[in-house]
């Protein structure tokens, strides 16, 4: 028996939207209000999470610093955070004096010190194998200063060494199957037994690459029976047998490129997936909803399709900008209104 697994994605056709933001708000608000949450830092481009949020990694109590991290069990515990910030320092300076003896060599694919998102998706420690896959639990970070244990994070790595490897993948339409079935085990990891867990999934800007796999995970899994990926219709079981409620957000602004950008994205959704999917306008002014329609009207010139013409917004609010402070914040209800609209 499986619960129901609430997934909330965050999108956009660019960056610099607040496509981060909404995510740690999201998943921020819902645990201080008790949901069992987990943070997905899927955008990795070059920032992290783990760069701006005060997060602690998991660790074995039995390693040394500097080895590889034994995946393959669960965690004894949590560094600091002042230690998670060096052991990610040294992270980077081990894997690029390895990439330096020997740019192919295996020792240069171990994860060391601290454990990233980029490790579980590209399989990047020698001992991983079909019939003993890494649980992304035993990845999961927590953040300093919630004083509970509903908000869990699997943070992404914007360290040089791990991006020279991550960006060529994530990005390659070739590669999005592969993406797409690794975050299909990655959640079935986070299928509650029973009751209810929340998955929020911080995507890369633009749609093609990871993004767009995590966008064909949420339309295939929001149907009924679930659409397998693979042809011979395989898909983990635990995952198969969960309900699982899936919102795609994608987010934008009210200048014109972002419409118009949101506008031709959002034509290709389909009328059955369309309850999956919402357009959300980040940062309004004050008075800006009740002229929503006529501005998006106006910025496109003629009558938007449906998605485009109802969309969630959140007003612009200087509470919401968590990124330029250390401490954690508590969410105010008004700010997650936009999970209820539409």
């Amino acid at each position: 028996m499986s619960g129901l697994l609430r997934c909330y994605s965050f999108h956009s056709v660019k960056g610099g939207v607040g496509k981060s933001t909404l995510s740690v708000l999201t998943a921020l608000g819902l645990a201080q209000r008790g949901a069992q949450v987990t943070l997905v830092d899927m955008d990795l481009t070059g920032t992290s999470l783990a760069d701006v949020l005060p997060l602690e990694a998991p660790a074995w109590e039995d390693l040394e610093p500097s080895a590889a991290l034994a995946l393959l069990r669960p965690p004894t515990g949590f560094l600091s955070h002042e230690e998670t910030r060096d052991r990610m320092e040294l992270r980077d300076e081990l894997a690029s004096e390895a990439i330096e003896r020997d740019p192919e060599g295996a020792e240069a694919l171990v994860p060391r010190c601290v454990p990233f998102l980029n490790d579980f998706l590209l399989f990047a420690t020698p001992d991983w194998d079909e019939q003993r896959d890494v649980d992304i639990r035993t990845m999961l970070w927590r953040m300093q200063g919630v004083p509970h244990e509903s908000l869990r994070v699997v943070p992404s790595s914007a360290l040089p060494s791990d991006l020279d490897r991550t960006l060529p993948v994530i990005f390659d339409e070739n590669h999005s199957g592969f993406l797409e079935g690794r975050l299909e085990y990655l959640l079935e990891a986070l299928v509650p037994g029973q009751g209810e867990a929340v998955v929020v999934v911080d995507t890369p800007p633009t749609i093609p690459g990871l993004s767009r796999a995590v966008l064909s995970l949420a339309l295939r899994l929001s149907r009924e029976p679930k659409r397998p990926l693979a042809d011979d219709g395989f898909m983990p079981e635990r995952l198969r047998a969960a309900r699982v409620e899936w919102t795609a957000f994608l987010v934008g602004s009210m200048d014109l490129q972002d419409i118009r950008a949101a506008n031709r994205w959002l034509s290709q959704v389909g009328e059955e997936e369309r309850p999956h999917v919402r357009f959300l306008v980040n940062r309004i002014q004050e008075g800006d909803e009740h002229q929503l329609q006529e501005l998006l009207k106006d910025r496109i010139g003629h009558e938007p399709n449906p998605l485009l013409n109802a969309p969630a917004h959140v007003k612009d609010d200087r509470m919401l900008r968590f990124f330029r402070s250390a401490a954690v914040p508590a969410i105010p209800d008004s700010a997650l209104g936009f999970l209820e609209e539409g």
